[in-house]
């Protein structure tokens, strides 16, 4: 029975995928009889002459390997190995100019899971542009982030008190020449299956960015911002664990909880291509065995190439390098980028001992704006037990 009930789904997924792509390429095709210019730009994009209606398809796949100086850390085996980390697809677009979407779907693990899966309306009177669907709530500077260009191959241990994707609406804009962003929404608070954090409730989540300091051409700004979520979960399920690949994690399960309150705070500073960032978040959780969890890391990077990580003043947050040169045209070399990073992750109010701290050196090769090879070394320190981990990441994404 259950065997049938996974291939209906299967099946269900794949007809949904199907189905979405005709629909889309349809609108984008018959849209005011224009004629459609298709080219590639990092993906395959197709565009009206008027360029109202867009639809761009594309995707990621992250293969990464880990191999650990011990057998065992904080009590649990720890064994080399890889995975595909992320293997996605989408369809993303702009209909009549006014409305957007995106499907994202990914596919590690076997089978196909909703990621992205939204649409919108922009200019809306009062309230900006609308979102609705299931998307990232609006808290965080790293995980607002895409993997596909954050400078280390796991996000830090920080991350695992901060919701990822939930189903909501969402309103968001931007002022002062786009150098603030804001966004508030409501959401059902139950992440999607590859969060740290899972809830059963609802939550309002709300951040508020800007860029106190920009230059003319962007290469030096200094972001600032902060988030915050209320969440009425009556359970919750937080992750401990060091901000490596394929290390063990902790599960601490939360019952009887009347509310949690999230709070984030934000910093960055860019010169050209040096930058800094760092987070402090802290979890509230009032319960009878719930407390304040909270951490930190703090991040520099340089791009030793000559360019600089971009910015996106819409999001408000990071979107990468983008090499200069391409590897192996013209005697290209692509883009390197020196990475340290120092995390830190407490839960010591639910269980004794249990605080975490990683040290994170990384190297970066961008190839070309699709193809980047990562390699990272991490320090984890868990009550006096430590682990030395390697890992790599090798990733197309167009």
């Amino acid at each position: 029975m259950n065997d049938m009930k996974k291939r209906r789904i299967n099946n269900w997924n794949r007809t949904t995928i199907a189905v979405a792509a005709t629909i889309a390429l349809a609108l984008v095709a018959r849209a005011d009889d224009s004629d459609v210019k298709v080219f590639w730009k990092d993906s395959l994009r197709l565009e009206t002459e008027d360029g109202n209606n867009k639809l761009r398809l594309g995707g990621r796949i992250h293969w990464e390997n880990a191999f650990f100086g011990d057998d065992e850390f904080g009590g649990k085996s720890v064994d080399d190995g890889d995975v595909f980390r992320r293997s996605r697809i989408y369809l993303s677009g702009q209909v009549q100019e006014r409305y957007d979407f995106k499907m994202q779907y990914d596919f590690a693990g076997g089978d196909a899971d909703f990621k992205d899966v939204y649409f919108g309306i922009k200019d809306v009177p009062v309230f900006g542009n609308l979102r609705v669907g299931q998307f990232k709530e609006p808290l965080s500077l790293e995980e607002l982030n895409s993997s596909n260009s954050n400078s280390t191959i796991e996000r830090a241990n920080v991350n695992r008190l901060v919701p990822s994707r939930s189903a909501g609406i969402m309103a968001y804009n931007n002022f002062a020449d786009s150098r603030i962003a804001a966004a508030a929404g409501l959401f059902r608070g139950a992440d999607d299956s590859y969060g740290n954090y899972r809830g059963d409730g609802y939550a309002a989540t709300a951040r508020l960015s800007g860029l106190p300091y920009l230059n003319e051409d962007a290469s030096q700004l200094m972001h600032l911002g902060i988030g915050y979520s209320y969440r009425d979960d009556d359970t919750a399920t937080y992750k401990l664990s060091s901000d490596h690949s394929l290390a063990p994690s902790w599960k601490h399960s939360i019952s009887n909880v009347d509310n949690t309150g999230v709070l984030g705070l934000e910093a960055a500073l860019k010169l050209g291509s040096f930058s800094v960032q760092s987070e402090w978040v802290q979890a509230d959780v009032d319960a009878p065995k719930g407390g304040d969890l909270d951490g930190y890391y703090v991040q520099a990077g340089y791009v030793l190439t000559g360019e600089s990580r971009s910015y996106d003043q819409k999001l408000g947050a990071f979107k990468g390098v983008s090499p200069s040169s391409k590897f192996l045209e013209d005697g290209g070399i692509g883009a390197w980028e020196a990475v340290l990073r120092w995390s830190n992750l407490d839960f010591s109010d639910l269980a004794p001992n249990q605080e975490i701290d990683t040290w994170t050196i990384g190297l970066n090769w961008y190839l070309n704006k699709n193809i980047r090879a990562m390699l990272n070394y991490s320090n984890a320190e868990l009550d006096d037990d430590n682990v030395d981990v390697i890992a790599t990441r090798f990733q197309f994404a167009f």
